[in-house]
């Protein structure tokens, strides 16, 4: 590897802003923790991570870093939850058949698991049915009316979909199907006249809270079905897996009851109780070592659960989640496996054409007929396949710092072909309120803060990005690069070791309660290893006199950059491999070190 040229610098790709916590607020943070656990030299930094964190109350902070706290709230708090649930459990009583229908995402197959494991428990033949997303799209598809019209079926469940399917619903009851719909999606003027709707979106809901994804949700009516049954422990604590899995794909803020719920899916994960079968065999042929944290959902469960949904049929996801038997799931995890490298080979293709298409790879001009930037979206179609649509908005809005739009485009386009679109955007957007702002332009849309879809007729290609342009630009969020940092550790106190223990006070992390950035000035960079096709560099650093290994991804420009010091922004990384507990850095940001300028 040639050396950079002496006079050349890493160049920070964004601003960086130490966050700056209200003085008081520490100090009274500070005597919270000292009648704690948390060890005394970790006070001082944890007390600044609350204060940023806004959790201040004394009662609020036991609670944050009470691992035993197992407070829920009630199911019936929910509307229509009561009347639901009262309702299974008569199915369940009289061994009625129920047809349970879910989404193919992560969130809805994990959901549809939840309601079909639980009502079986209950004495109900629970049996699922997921749309296809290619013929069906998202929502209650034809297909299961007529499945349950054909089994005799008078009941059907509806999770992570069905709010907006008003058509749908109205056809099952003219069948005398009583539908319940099970939900967590925007709640439009006029909803779907179900029997039971459960939302915490509706006008008149007063739940605590409102932020559980579908798999959530079902996750409560589960509770309430199994309030009394013998084995309920057993049971909720494996049904907690599933809902871990759903929500924490659904980016849903891991605070309140959903922390309960992941910290309770973490202990049965890591051998306190009974994981499923089929998420057991995932975690197998994916290769993934224990301990087990939040990030093997993003990385390794979520992504082959949908897998199947994105390029074929979903079923096989859904009867992973549902089996009981070890061989069965093994055959069905080696199948998802199979799926998710061949989705990776589609995903990676379709991003470098989305990026190509916008001009944003460096090698090409941006193609007017097919792409756009505005100040508060980035839109861009293409004949990539409808499954792979929000893998590629959400690598763009990232990457772009604003809303991305992919849709599905055909080639040529024609009065009767459809426009299917994915659209994903950062934390300060709501995705429902667009679509809401350009709904006369949709055939359907549905979505919440940060994801959501829509079809359209493609002649509307045009006036749906300018809608869309003028709605993202009205809420007004900030697009600002800017990088907060939360901490910026003294010199001589950056042991890798005690940085990882502050972390794991803050733990489960993820969305709400994300992992915390540290800023680390005048650091040895001693070596750069470049992997990943020469897109990403793997770093050796000197920190306090300290080897430490990190991986900077997408930073290809530190090669060459041996021998200098550098300053960067990273968060601490705990994973196994090999069966040897390793703690790195992974770095968000960096660049030649301001002491060198």
């Amino acid at each position: 590897m040639s050396p950079a040229p002496a006079s050349s610098r890493i160049i920070a790709q964004r601003r960086w802003r130490v966050e700056a916590a209200e003085r008081e607020a520490v100090g009274r943070l500070r005597q919270t923790l000292g009648a704690s656990d948390v060890r005394e030299d970790l006070r001082d930094s944890l007390a600044e991570l609350l204060a940023i964190r806004s959790t201040l109350a004394p009662d609020a902070v036991q609670r944050f870093l009470d691992p035993r706290d197992r407070t829920l709230h009630a199911p019936e708090l929910l509307p229509d939850a009561a009347g639901l649930i009262a309702r299974l459990r008569a199915a369940g009583e009289a061994g009625e058949p129920v047809l349970v229908v879910g989404d193919f995402d992560a969130d809805g197959l994990t959901g549809a698991a939840i309601m079909i494991r639980a009502l079986r428990a209950i004495g109900a033949i629970a049996e699922g049915y997921i749309p296809n997303r290619e013929s069906d799209g998202h929502g209650i598809p034809e297909g299961a009316l007529a499945a349950a019209q054909e089994d005799g079926v008078e009941l059907i469940l509806a999770v992570d979909c069905g709010t907006a399917d008003r058509a749908r619903v109205a056809e099952a009851l003219d069948l005398g199907i009583l539908v319940g719909i099970i939900d967590h999606h925007a709640v439009p003027s006029d909803p779907a006249k179900a029997a039971w709707l459960v939302n915490p979106n509706r006008p008149d809901a007063t739940y605590p809270f409102p932020n559980l994804a579908g798999s959530g949700l079902a996750f409560k009516i589960a509770q309430g079905l199994l309030a009394d049954h013998e084995e309920r422990r057993a049971l909720l604590g494996e049904l907690s897996v599933l809902a871990m899995i759903g929500g924490v794909a659904d980016m849903v803020p891991i605070a309140d009851e959903f922390r309960v719920v992941v910290r309770s899916a973490l202990k049965v994960l890591n051998g306190a109780g009974r994981t499923p079968a089929g998420v057991q065999a995932l975690l197998a042929s994916a290769g993934a070592e224990g301990p087990h944290r939040v990030e093997v959902v993003g990385f390794t469960l979520a992504p082959r659960i949908n897998a199947a949904g994105r390029i074929g049929d979903a079923r096989p996801a859904l009867d992973l989640l549902t089996t009981d038997d070890p061989d069965e799931a093994a055959e069905l995890s080696a199948q998802l496996e199979a799926l998710n490298h061949e989705r990776r080979d589609i995903s990676r293709e379709a991003l470098d054409a989305a990026r190509a298409a916008l001009g944003a790879d460096g090698l090409t001009t941006r193609d007017d007929a097919r792409a756009r930037i505005e100040p508060a979206l980035i839109a861009v179609s293409g004949d990539w396949s409808p499954g792979v649509l929000g893998l590629v908005a959400g690598r763009l809005a990232e990457e772009f710092g604003r809303p991305a739009l992919v849709a599905n485009l055909s080639d040529p386009v024609t009065e009767t072909s459809i426009l299917r679109c994915s659209i994903r955007a950062p934390r300060g957007f709501s995705v429902a309120k667009a679509l809401e702002a350009a709904s006369a332009r949709l055939i359907r849309h549905g979505g919440h803060d940060g994801a959501g879809g829509c079809t359209a007729a493609s002649g509307e290609w045009e006036g749906l990005v300018t809608d869309l342009a003028a709605a993202f630009e009205g809420q007004g969020a900030q697009r600002e690069p800017v990088l907060s940092v939360d901490l910026e550790p003294a010199s001589g106190r950056r042991s890798l070791q005690s940085l990882a223990t502050l972390v794991d006070y803050l733990s489960p992390t993820g969305v709400g309660n994300p992992d915390p950035l540290f800023l680390f000035r005048g650091v040895a960079l001693t070596s750069v290893r470049l992997v990943g096709d020469g897109k990403h560099a793997r770093l050796t650093l000197e920190i306090d006199g300290g080897r430490t290994d990190a991986i900077a991804f997408g930073r290809a420009d530190a090669a060459g950059h041996e021998g200098s010091t550098i300053d960067l922004v990273a968060r601490i990384v705990q994973r196994t491999y090999r069966g040897t507990e390793k703690i790195e850095l992974h770095v968000v940001d960096l660049q030649t070190a301001e002491v060198n300028a």
